[in-house]
């Protein structure tokens, strides 16, 4: 993201974005729905934030903010967007990849 915030380039930085909003949103949203009362889950007040409709709203127009940068980009920054959308997602895998396999830091 810093590399993304530093470049200059708007369109790009907000592609890069999209995914954190919208993997939150489908998590918070999926777990809820499995979960039921959250009033004793030791996650609780976590899946209320991001399984709550107010941030579901709040996806949604993170993703029609990048559409619409989207159709007015150049094919070059179009391609950058793709590319940043991309490894995001990525990363946003490899994080919750990481908690599954409750994987240990060296440090």
């Amino acid at each position: 993201m810093l590399s993304l915030a530093t470049a200059g380039n708007y369109p790009v930085l907000a592609a890069g974005i999209l995914p954190c909003f919208w993997v939150y949103d489908d998590v918070g949203t999926r777990l809820k729905a499995a979960v039921g009362d959250l009033s004793t889950h030791p996650y609780g007040d976590w899946i209320a934030t991001y399984g709550d409709p107010d941030f579901t709203a709040a996806t949604d127009t993170a993703r029609d903010i990048v559409d619409h940068l989207a159709d007015q980009a150049s094919p070059g920054t179009l391609a950058r967007m793709h590319t940043a959308f991309h490894r995001a997602t990525q990363y946003e895998w490899m994080f919750w990849d990481a908690a599954h396999r409750q994987e240990t830091w060296p440090i």
